[in-house]
């Protein structure tokens, strides 16, 4: 006995902790917030891997069949990379929809998702690393007589195309368990943007872009006069602008287009010339007051279907018919002209006159909507480069670069202004110098 206390308890007598539950031994399947998550624990060699994860499948939608496959696959998976073995890597279709869902600050454009949907469309079940880089080669560029998605296509098209594909790629290696990329032959002076196809934008002049406006449907010459003083894209034209984002001002004309192909807003300012015409075009728009609705309509005063900013929106039908107007109009004034010349006896005048005519009508069907951008760049470019960035919301001088053309003239006048450093006094053969 000890005095001042009891008995000393012996190891016996203490009380012991109730016992628990022991952990399953291996992985199991528990459903938990209306998914199947993966439980247990997993061996691979002397190391135990403690298994909780979520395998991302709703139990309303898949059966208990289908996420014990799933399951069996991610134990698998796990096993072989403790042990250090080849990995199967997950269904393309799941890095997809993962690559597809990520949210970021610039979003994915348009022709990413397209080219990502295809990808499921080839290979959607099939696991990463059972890919190998001949089919992707494959695949895009055909093999043996067979042609592959880019056949066909210009150089520039199928490094843009590659370029969606290793994208996705990247994010699979890093996310996904893909091992390695394929390779692909890669050109590297199309992947330049120093040496992209160039548009006859010198040949383009002010009285032909007049013309072009002329021809056009008032709903139509809007959008061009917006297009060529700000060098905004199609997209950001039809679906990025609404009525409070254009200010007509004496003075502060701008517009405002959101959610750009960068993800930012781009405030840009306008030309008195499209501000004139926007004038003209607000006042035929009506319906002033509805703010938030999209300031350009189509002929008939309806908004633009939204297209997910893909295959150039909804005004192509306008355009083309608004430049046959303009090369009829062209080459209607030049044998008007022609006709006067010939009266007066300058029959060469009038015969370069209706050759001039022909070539701009041909300029003329070949201008798409995208050639005002390339020709804001090249033009700002020369006076202040950023400003290009900012009005035509660039956010790399590359890309300013890659968009505007080398004008021969004005390099030519700008090298002729090059300080003269002719010597005082001539050479002269047989002095000495």
């Amino acid at each position: 006995m000890v005095e001042g206390g009891g008995d000393k308890p012996t190891r016996g007598d203490r009380a012991r902790k109730p016992a628990g539950r022991r952990p399953r031994r291996g992985a199991h399947l528990v459903k938990r917030a209306g998914h199947w998550y993966a439980h247990g624990t997993i061996y691979a060699g002397r190391r135990a891997i403690r298994l909780r994860q979520s395998l991302k499948l709703p139990v309303a939608t898949t059966s208990e069949r289908d996420a014990q496959i799933a399951l069996d696959d991610l134990v698998s998976e796990i096993k072989a990379e403790a042990s250090g073995e080849r990995r199967r890597g997950d269904p393309v279709a799941i890095a997809a929809t993962a690559y597809l869902s990520v949210k970021r600050a610039r979003p994915l454009g348009a022709s990413t998702i397209r080219i990502v949907r295809e990808i499921v469309a080839r290979f959607g079940p099939r696991r990463l690393n059972e890919i190998d880089a001949t089919e992707w080669r494959q695949w895009i560029d055909g093999q043996d007589g067979d042609g592959g998605r880019m056949a066909g296509n210009k150089a520039e098209t199928r490094e843009r195309f590659l370029s969606g594909v290793f994208g996705f790629l990247a994010f699979a290696k890093r996310f996904h368990g893909l091992d390695t990329l394929p390779t692909f032959e890669r050109n590297k002076a199309a992947r330049n943007p120093n040496r992209r196809a160039r548009r006859r934008i010198e040949d383009l002049r002010p009285d032909l872009i007049r013309t072009l406006f002329d021809c056009a449907h008032i709903s139509l010459r809007a959008q061009l006069a917006v297009e060529w003083s700000t060098g905004a894209r199609v997209s950001s034209i039809l679906y990025g602008a609404r009525v409070c984002d254009l200010i007509l001002a004496r003075g502060r004309e701008q517009i405002i287009f959101r959610g750009t192909k960068n993800g930012l807003d781009v405030t840009a300012a306008l030309n008195p010339t499209a501000a004139a015409i926007l004038r003209d075009y607000v006042k035929w728009r009506g319906k002033l007051h509805e703010r938030e609705a999209p300031l350009f309509l189509t002929f008939r005063r309806k908004p633009y279907a939204d297209n997910g900013k893909s295959a150039g929106g909804q005004n192509k039908t306008a355009f083309a018919a608004a430049k046959r107007r303009a090369r009829k109009a062209i080459v209607a004034a030049a044998i008007e002209e022609a006709r006067r010349l010939r009266a007066a006896g300058r029959r060469k005048a009038a015969e370069a006159l209706l050759d001039q005519a022909k070539s701009d009508a041909d300029l003329i069907g070949r201008v798409t909507q995208h050639w005002f951008r390339h020709l804001l760049a090249t033009r700002l470019m020369r006076a202040d480069p950023r400003a290009a960035m900012e009005q035509g919301g660039w956010l790399d001088i590359r890309s300013v670069i890659g968009y505007s053309a080398d004008m021969p003239e004005h390099r030519r006048r700008l090298v002729a202004d090059l300080d003269d450093l002719r010597p005082a006094h001539e050479y002269k053969p047989g002095k000495s110098s």
